[in-house]
């Protein structure tokens, strides 16, 4: 249904959802990634085509598709995306820190959140998440992007594995509580870093009242 997307998040903001994620983290600057062929890069100074927009909208979802368009348009960051002619085989986003900071205003004042991401069903087990993955990285480091996060579900096996291998370093277990459109939000860490991963700056603000 074509406004199945806006009903669920609807309803979330109304009623209120939590999310568990696991969230990493790296430095660009400090090496890592790669030009990875086969990987178109747009961004607010190059749209990507109707080809891959309408692409986009074949497996993104055309209300999800439009609205990170719109953010990249607004607010920055960029898409990747790896096509065989009319194929979208896997794209990935990187996001400015703005239209994330009212989810994530415990992780950082300012960064880059690299994701979501995405792989077709049949490309899955190609490495195409750790192209994407290493073709960010090398985007973030020749713009000076320094500070990145990334997170993923905790129920989500491959990307947290895809994570790892590509490098970054984990914060542990994070609990993101929502209710009332975004009034009221709530964070905690529910897992702590593994031994020897440094943790993250401290941020302690369990309730949050009002949007920032």
């Amino acid at each position: 249904m074509r406004y199945r997307y806006l009903i669920r998040r609807l309803f979330d903001r109304t009623v209120g959802t939590t999310r568990d994620f696991c969230v990493f983290t790296c430095s660009a600057l400090h090496g890592g990634g790669a030009r990875e062929s086969g990987i178109e890069v747009y961004d607010s100074g190059r749209m990507p085509p109707q080809s891959v927009r309408a692409a986009l909208q074949r497996h993104a979802g055309r209300v999800k598709s439009r609205l990170m368009l719109h953010r990249m348009r607004r607010h920055g960051g960029m898409l990747l995306t790896m096509m065989e002619g009319p194929n979208l085989h896997g794209y990935g986003w990187i996001q400015t820190w703005r239209p994330v900071k009212r989810e994530f205003w415990w992780l950082a004042d300012d960064a880059i959140c690299l994701g979501p991401y995405w792989t077709h069903p049949e490309m899955r087990g190609r490495g195409i998440y750790g192209r994407l993955l290493s073709r960010s990285l090398f985007e973030c480091r020749r713009r000076g992007w320094d500070e990145l996060y990334i997170w993923a579900g905790v129920d989500n096996a491959p990307s947290i594995r895809g994570i790892e291998k590509a490098g970054f370093r984990s914060l542990g277990r994070h609990r993101v509580s929502t209710y009332l459109f975004g009034l009221v939000r709530r964070h905690e860490e529910i897992e702590a870093p593994p031994p020897g991963e440094p943790a993250r700056r401290s941020r302690r603000q369990p309730a949050k009242t009002g949007g920032r």
